[in-house]
Formats: C-alpha cells, structure tokens, sequence
C-alpha cells in the first residue's frame, strides 16, 4: 500500500454547476442477469470481481465487499457506500463491455473521511470542502482503453447526479444532477 496523498484527487473540486441541475432519480433501474462488477484499486493494489445485485434487488454481502474495497484507504474506514452510485459504476461498465471493453474499473476514490478529506485539503490538494466523498455518494474511476470523454458520455447516460471529467478519471456522485470539467 502506498502512503501519503495521492495526486489522483489533486482535481477533486465541488464545481459550481455549468448545466442547470435537475433532481436526480430516486434510483437506478437495476440491470438484468446478474452482471459482475470488476475492479482494480490504484492505492492498496486489491481487486475485486462482485455481483452487488441480482434480478431480486441489492445483495448485501456483495455491496459490503465493495463498501470494504472503496474505504477511506488512508485511515482504514469502511462506510455504506451509496448503493445507486455502486449500481451506476457497474452500468457504466457493463455499457463499457457492450463496446469492447473487457478490463477491470481502474478505481481511485470512494468513501473519504472527514479526517482525510480535512488533511488533503490542509496539503494543498482542492478536496471540496463538503465533497460527496465524506458522504460516501462519489467514485472517481476510469476505464482503460476507454478514453475519458467515452467514460463520461457513459456515465451522462444514466442520469444519476454529478459527472466530472479530469483529464485521467471521471467521478460521479449520486447528487443533483450537473457537469464539469471536460463533462461539460
């Protein structure tokens, strides 16, 4: 595991909405079959291959490995990760499979604390000040060979909140619904 902060969230600012914000859907549309989330996390080098839901709903011990997996990996803090922004990452790449892409999610941030967020903040990185990370509702990620503005049209797609596009990753969040960055 690597320590300190990592220049991955050096971009992760609260934007002020360029789209004019919508109320997002109470929730995604859960997808058919039971599709395979599979992902690779820059920081502890872990992956991880879960199917978070069924034809039935939500499966708990599915969405508590990934809860573990997108932890606040500096102080080793799991929280309830926002199911709909779970469901979102895997019709993203689910969609992404449609296309051609067979590669693990290149996962770079999920859960973040208040603690760590604070310190990122304190070393001169732009964490928003109330970002949805310390909330559990954000997942900054990218697809490789998939370039970013495919990522983010990807992830417009499903209407669920916030897309940001930096230029080695794209975020989403499950509040209103608006765009930045190259999202725009």
């Amino acid at each position: 595991m690597s320590g300190g902060f990592s220049l991955y969230e050096k971009h992760d600012l609260e934007p002020e909405p360029v789209a004019a914000p919508r109320a997002r859907p109470a929730e995604i549309e859960l997808p058919t079959g039971n599709p395979t989330l599979s992902m690779y996390n820059v920081h502890t080098e872990e992956t991880l291959r879960v199917q978070p839901v069924s034809a039935t709903g939500f499966d708990h011990d599915g969405l508590a490995r990934v809860n573990r997996f997108m932890r606040d990996w500096r102080r080793n803090e799991v929280a309830q990760i926002d199911p709909n922004a779970i469901l979102g990452l895997l019709q993203i790449q689910q969609r992404a499979r449609r296309n051609g892409f067979s590669g693990n999610v290149r996962f770079l941030s999920g859960y973040r604390s208040q603690a760590t967020n604070d310190a990122l903040r304190a070393s001169g990185v732009n964490a928003a000040r109330n970002s949805l990370h310390i909330q559990a509702k954000a997942i900054d990620f990218s697809l490789p060979g998939v370039g970013i503005p495919q990522t983010i049209l990807l992830a417009k797609d499903l209407d669920i909140g916030g897309v940001g596009g930096y230029s080695s990753f794209v975020h989403i969040d499950t509040g209103r619904v608006r765009f930045w960055g190259t999202a725009v």
